[in-house]
């Protein structure tokens, strides 16, 4: 006997609850030889809705699919952005070098998480916060060190010290 040939005979078809056609074989159904030929598209998914609260209290929609990570989210926010007249350029390294999205208290700063984990559904809001990332402060740091490096390197800051410490 083959794998996959043998085919059990349904003594009383009346009480099988299956609605499948007389001719297609049980073992043939347990095998998944049944509907390959038919593709089955999933229905497409409506997308979410969030109203984005902006720091001076007006707000915008902003939408994005349910799977959406934080990426996305932040791409969809810029995209509304890009999208309105507004004659000057907007650095987004500089906004969310300072701010970031904000959920009922959380923070949306990793990423690659997935928004539904953080709870957000269809209609809720999501806020602008201040928050400087470590990546961004260091590079404040670094630019403060390096002004004041070339300040006490420089001779004037040398005579203005001689001039103070003899006084």
């Amino acid at each position: 006997m083959e794998v996959g040939t043998w085919e059990p005979e349904l003594t009383n078809v009346s009480t099988c609850t299956l609605c499948v056609p007389a001719s297609i074989s049980p073992g043939r159904l347990l095998s998944g030889g049944v509907g390959k030929n038919h593709v089955y598209q999933k229905l497409p998914q409506q997308p979410l809705k969030l109203f984005v609260i902006k720091l001076d209290g007006s707000s915008f929609e902003v939408e994005v699919p349910k799977t959406a990570t934080v990426a996305e989210l932040k791409e969809a926010v810029k995209d509304v952005f890009n999208q309105s007249p507004i004659d000057e350029m907007i650095s987004w390294s500089h906004v969310w070098g300072h701010f970031c999205l904000c959920y009922q208290g959380q923070k949306l700063l990793d990423y690659k998480a997935y928004i539904r984990l953080f709870g957000i559904k269809d209609g809720d809001q999501i806020c602008f916060v201040r928050h400087v990332s470590i990546k961004y402060e260091g590079r404040e740091k670094r630019r403060i060190g390096l002004w004041r490096k070339r300040i006490y390197d420089s001779p004037a800051y040398e005579q203005l010290v001689m001039n103070n410490h003899y006084t």
